[in-house]
């Protein structure tokens, strides 16, 4: 269930449209922050959630979101709105940290793509991903697909 467009249909987080259907229910990008899961949650609305890590902030605040389902009981799929080496290597990390009986799945954005712009990206294989073993997302950029660095930080 994507989020609905406001004043058109009720929220299911909010309303528990979950019990309107003997379907398997999955909630999308209604869950965009820990207090949204929690609101679903104790509404029974969902069977699962389809967690994109860009549309939550972040890895870091995705973990926190699979964490919390795996509290729950609720199954993820680890996604992102959109994305390619990089973004797939995140997918990567997360889903194969998260215990197997709670990944549905999880979306390899490098097969969808023609430009490569990371080496050692988790590929898929016979219908699975591996994250690599380098450290970090274990990619290396590929700077002479992404351009020169628009700024830099330093300590």
């Amino acid at each position: 269930m994507q989020r609905p467009h406001p004043g058109r249909c009720p929220a299911p987080v909010e309303e528990g449209s979950r019990q309107a259907t003997n379907l398997p229910f999955i909630l999308d990008e209604n869950i965009d922050e820990i207090g949204a899961l929690q609101r679903a949650h104790a509404n029974g609305a969902m069977d699962a959630i389809n967690l994109k890590i860009s549309k939550v902030g972040g890895i870091t605040k995705a973990r926190q979101i699979r964490d919390l389902c795996v509290t729950f009981g609720l199954p993820v799929t680890i996604e992102d709105s959109w994305g390619g080496d990089i973004v797939t290597a995140a997918i990567s990390h997360l889903a194969h940290s998260t215990p197997e009986r709670f990944r549905l799945a999880a979306t390899d954005f490098t097969s969808y793509v023609s430009v490569t712009n990371a080496k050692g990206a988790p590929k898929r294989i016979n219908c699975k991903m591996r994250a690599g073993d380098a450290p970090g997302l274990r990619v290396e950029l590929r700077y002479d697909v992404l351009g020169q660095s628009l700024f830099q930080i330093t300590g």
